[in-house]
């Protein structure tokens, strides 16, 4: 999608087609160097925007209210824009054979897309026995893009013990718990694991759901 540009004070609206949702990648503030615009240009001052972002439903559209804030590290100027860039998903397969529950450890995933689920998503929540797991293989000459499309579990954020999805490549583990949506960088390994587990139980979760 091509990235989107508002002036502060202003809303944005971010829209997909039917049956896609709306996943930033990422936001920032900036005070653009051209007096009077309101799209950035590179050499803006920019800070990030992420916390501002409150696309949470599967709404084909997000419309997000522009703040005026005050950026220390833009010298305390105020925003005069906000830059968006954000991706539309699909939320479900035409073949069901391409729809995976994440707690059938069984074979790996080898198809070219599909979406991973967790038992019971996203109106029959439930928790889990043991630590779930499924491997991507991804051949040599490709990448893999992922994107937690909704998340919605136990745990605070930056606490991801006791409920948690985990990402793992050859290089670093990707962590989310509580309730989140988001779009993962390329990954280039081989081997990519996707964990999840979950002790608490409560009426309004919703479980995992991952293409």
């Amino acid at each position: 999608m091509q990235p989107q540009d508002s002036c502060s004070s202003s809303t944005m609206a971010l829209r997909c087609s039917a049956n896609y949702v709306v996943i930033v990648k990422s936001a920032s503030y900036g005070v653009a160097q051209i007096a009077g615009s309101c799209a950035y240009t590179p050499g803006d001052c920019v800070a990030d925007a992420m916390s501002a972002i409150a696309c949470t439903t599967d709404a084909v559209f997000c419309n997000i209210f522009v703040k005026r804030k005050k950026l220390p590290q833009c010298n305390d100027n105020f925003n005069d824009y906000l830059h968006v860039e954000y991706d539309c998903v699909p939320l479900s397969m035409e073949d069901p054979a391409k729809e995976y529950n994440i707690c059938q450890n069984s074979a790996d995933l080898i198809g070219d897309y599909g979406i991973l689920k967790s038992p019971g998503y996203p109106t029959q929540f439930q928790t889990t026995t043991a630590e779930c797991f499924r491997s991507i293989q991804v051949p040599r000459n490709k990448t893999i893009r992922l994107w937690l499309t909704d998340l919605y579990i136990g745990s605070l954020l930056g606490n991801c013990v006791n409920d948690h999805v985990y990402v793992v490549d050859s290089i670093q583990t990707y962590r989310h718990c509580s309730r989140v949506r988001y779009s993962y960088p390329y990954i280039c390994s081989s081997t990519i694991i996707i964990q999840y587990f979950v002790k608490t139980q409560l009426s309004i979760y919703r479980g995992m759901r991952m293409y």
